[in-house]
């Protein structure tokens, strides 16, 4: 099986057992990976931290760039599926963004090794960190599109321009809570409600 990105040779297993190795060896290369880098980290490394077979390894991924693009796409189906799952219940715009940013920074703060996991991509491939980040952009150009429509979002802007934006903020407001020590949900609406505070009013004095 493959991923459309690279066409990415990696194989699902197909039994219990089967899975409970393939989900060892993605946990042990995801903390390879966020310790010490892609290009730092060997296969063989990966082998045995995992204490599998070698055979093991190859019975599931190609290479090193298989297994780590698995754990890309991964990361970026949580992510949206967090996401998703934190609008739900959203019906306007604002509280789309709203919900969609606390569901983020909450991800970021439960699997803080997921920063370093999608941001070594540019290291890894740059074409993998491209399409990872225009993916996210495609989707949310076409959201904000029906916002829009609705009369909900200015109709004066790029959308790809504000899609980045977007991310950005989330992004780096993430990094706001990966700092802290503690963190609670007050902290993720009070957080979420000062990102909104900007993108309604802007920053500046009128």
């Amino acid at each position: 099986m493959g991923d459309t990105m690279n066409q990415i040779n990696y194989r699902l297993p197909k039994r219990k057992d089967g899975q409970k190795t393939f989900d060892h060896i993605l946990e042990t290369a995801k903390k390879l990976f966020s310790k010490n880098g892609y290009q730092a980290t060997s296969i063989n490394e990966i082998i045995s931290k995992s204490g599998i077979a070698t055979g093991t390894f190859y019975l599931y991924f190609d290479d090193k760039f298989a297994l780590y693009s698995y754990l890309l796409t991964k990361y970026r189906k949580l992510i949206r599926k967090a996401i998703s799952e934190g609008i739900k219940d959203s019906h306007t715009r604002y509280d789309k963004e709203k919900n969609g940013l606390k569901a983020f920074l909450r991800f970021a703060w439960q699997d803080p090794l997921a920063y370093r996991i999608i941001w070594e991509s540019m290291f890894a491939d740059k074409k993998l960190f491209k399409e990872y980040y225009e993916s996210f952009s495609r989707d949310y150009v076409r959201q904000l599109g029906f916002a829009v429509k609705d009369g909900e979002v200015r109709d004066d802007v790029d959308l790809e321009t504000l899609s980045y934006i977007l991310m950005g903020i989330s992004n780096f407001v993430g990094l706001q809570v990966l700092f802290r020590d503690q963190l609670t949900e007050d902290d993720l609406e009070n957080l979420a409600e000062q990102a909104m505070k900007i993108l309604t009013s802007g920053m500046f004095k009128q």
